[in-house]
């Protein structure tokens, strides 16, 4: 995976990255384009060329942006072409060293970043099936890249890890979306004074005469998108937990990282331990701990980061509402920027 295109931002693990200096001949970037032409030409079905252009924006292989054009491509060391050959290298030699000044070819970084920040924001793949299909063409592209391209096969076994965490979590990740940020967290979301307050129009209505209240059926706008919960349900989510009087304080927008699990009490509940992270030194900034219930945790898996909105309680409890968004584990955060 050639992610070398605003890498810069990447501080990628020591020793991770590849130095293509080392190997001689024709350039890295240039092997890597014909190797992935070669695979996109095998693609049968329209959905996997689809996803594959996807993938090659991200390693910096699409078409739009090659140094060489199709005509030069089909010339390359074809007999009595040796000018273009060498034009052809040049090109490509050139706009890999201005890659390179920038960054680092690291493919286990460029990777993470295709199956986090390109799949879940930069693309329209964040439906579970069509995820999983990317996963399953990345997978045959670096099969593909690995018979040519030494620097991949030399790393062809971590990333195969890679890819088996993804499929695991952005199946996950497209539940926690649905459910987050769960019964409890709302509940104290509506009681004292969160976004979901702020959204009923009055909690002690019924649920219907909500639903009517946030439904203009003149305009034909659909109701706000939320789970309706009435006063009485939410003081039950809440009972044994935090005083009905209690105050809250907003602490704001956070990157929330999963640390550890815990079983479920006898609430109902599972304490989860979680840190603040502070994405501008790369570094955990507080530990406390939520509450999320045994469906939504069942979907967790540690580090996987949390946006949210944080509030704590006065007896020192924290709840989140208005979850933006959730990282998988391997998420290269020090790429992606906070929504």
């Amino acid at each position: 995976m050639s992610t070398v295109s605003d890498i810069s931002q990447s501080q990628a693990s020591e020793g991770s990255g590849i130095d293509s200096r080392r190997f001689s001949g024709e350039p890295l970037l240039l092997r890597l384009d014909l190797a992935t032409s070669a695979f996109y030409a095998s693609l049968k079905d329209e959905e996997s060329k689809r996803l594959m252009e996807i993938v090659a924006r991200a390693a910096n292989l699409d078409i739009a942006n090659r140094p060489a054009t199709k005509k030069e491509l089909k010339k390359y060391k074809k007999p009595g072409y040796s000018d273009n050959t060498r034009n052809v290298e040049t090109k490509y030699r050139a706009k890999e060293e201005r890659l390179l000044k920038s960054g680092t070819f690291d493919p286990q970084w460029g990777l993470k970043w295709l199956l986090s920040y390109v799949v879940l924001v930069d693309s329209s793949v964040f439906i579970t099936n069509s995820a999983l299909r990317l996963c399953e063409i990345t997978e045959e592209w670096l099969d593909a890249l690995a018979k040519d391209v030494c620097e991949i096969s030399d790393s062809i076994s971590e990333l195969k890890q890679v890819l088996e965490d993804a499929r695991t979590e952005l199946a996950s990740i497209q539940l926690l979306s649905d459910k987050l940020p769960g019964k409890f967290n709302s509940a104290c979301s509506l009681l004292f004074g969160g976004d979901l307050r702020q959204m009923h129009i009055d909690p002690y209505l019924p649920k219907w005469v909500t639903a009517l209240q946030g439904h203009d059926l003149s305009a034909g706008v659909e109701p706000a998108n939320f789970d309706l919960m009435s006063l009485t349900e939410a003081q039950s989510c809440v009972d044994g937990i935090v005083d009905l009087n209690s105050t809250c304080t907003c602490c704001g927008s956070f990157d929330i990282r999963i640390h550890k699990l815990a079983p479920v009490n006898d609430l109902g509940l599972a304490p989860v331990c979680v840190y603040k992270f502070d994405r501008q030194t790369m570094k955990d900034i507080e530990e406390l701990t939520l509450l999320f219930e045994h469906d939504i945790i069942m979907h967790m898996r540690e580090n996987m980061v949390i946006e949210a909105t944080l509030y704590k309680l006065a007896n020192g409890q924290h709840f989140i509402d208005s979850v933006t968004m959730v990282w998988p584990s391997y998420t290269p955060l020090d790429y992606v920027t906070l929504l």
